[in-house]
């Protein structure tokens, strides 16, 4: 897939305006933890194939950590990862 990246996001406070023009600090939309990944419209198109399917649908792939059986939307949407090896990796505090 060409122009991939795949980030962990760190957490950080961001300064809001309030209606009336004060300044508000707030956590930032990104929580420590969350993953995002950039894909191309034609990789976006392709991937949007699996995105509403079940996690044991088209069990045909291995997670790249584990090597257990994975589906169609977790190699796609999950970094190529079972569940588990996800969570560790992007999730570990929860």
């Amino acid at each position: 897939m060409k122009n991939k990246s795949i980030n962990k996001i760190s957490g950080s406070k961001m300064t809001q305006k309030t209606l009336d023009g004060k300044d508000v600090e707030e956590p930032s939309i990104w929580s420590d933890g969350s993953f995002a990944e950039t894909l191309g419209s034609d990789d976006m198109k392709t991937k949007m194939r699996t995105f509403h399917m079940k996690h044991d649908e088209e069990m045909n792939f291995n997670c790249s950590a584990c090597k257990v059986k994975i589906a169609a939307h977790n190699k796609d949407w999950h970094n190529g990862m079972c569940d588990d090896c996800f969570n560790k990796e992007f999730f570990p505090e929860d």
